[in-house]
């Protein structure tokens, strides 16, 4: 039996979009006690062996749904620059979380009496973000802008426990500023060796002064 053929046949997106659809407007109208799959799947039209297909728990859906309805995650930046990708994604991440507010709001109570969504919605949330940056860091490491051997998981996590911490310590959200000074202190390589000792002769023999902080002195090719 062929990979294909175990795995059936492609999930129809349009299918997924209104059984979380369904989903959400049924948690806003009946609450998470009184909801059940079946009457999702009735709400979505569609039966309810697709909604299990996707879905393994009612837990599972709801944080999903949730989560689908806030749009939290970015799309992910690709200009070539670690600095450059870094900054659109955590300004545009803070942007949304912003946007997303009054969704969460609708749900917040059910957010927060049920401990198995919430932990579910924040784990499902988080690991989205880490898996985001860790698109970012690994180009940055293929183009050569960080070293082979870097910390790809601890500079993944860096920013959203940066980003979270501040809310918790400054009593307030983040704002642009917040995140040009994380992307500053540690995702702007410094120099190279090579380029900076080019720098320095280039200095020597033309007297001219190339400023070696960020913007980084970039190689010639």
């Amino acid at each position: 039996m062929t990979e294909r053929q175990r795995s059936g046949r492609p999930r129809d997106p349009d299918v997924d979009k209104a059984i979380l659809a369904a989903a959400m407007d049924l948690l806003a109208e009946v609450g998470y006690a009184r909801l059940t799959m079946g009457q999702v799947a009735a709400r979505a039209r569609v039966g309810k062996a697709s909604v299990y297909l996707r879905w393994p728990s009612q837990v599972a859906l709801v944080a999903d749904a949730i989560q689908h309805r806030t749009a939290v995650t970015p799309e992910i930046p690709d200009t070539g620059e670690l600095r450059r990708d870094m900054l659109l994604f955590l300004q545009a991440l803070l942007r949304r979380k912003s946007a997303a507010e009054p969704a969460v709001a609708a749900v917040s109570g059910e957010i927060a009496s049920n401990p198995e969504i919430r932990k579910a919605w924040r784990h499902g949330l988080a690991g989205a973000l880490r898996g985001s940056l860790r698109v970012i860091v690994e180009r940055a490491i293929e183009r050569g802008e960080l070293p082979a051997g870097s910390d790809v998981e601890m500079l993944a996590m860096l920013p959203l426990t940066l980003l979270q911490n501040w809310r918790l310590e400054h009593g307030r959200g983040p704002d642009d500023g917040v995140v040009e000074r994380i992307v500053a202190q540690f995702y702007a390589p410094a120099p190279t060796s090579r380029s900076a000792g080019k720098a320095r002769h280039l200095r020597r023999t033309t007297g001219r002064r190339i400023p070696t902080k960020d913007p980084r002195v970039r190689r010639h090719r």
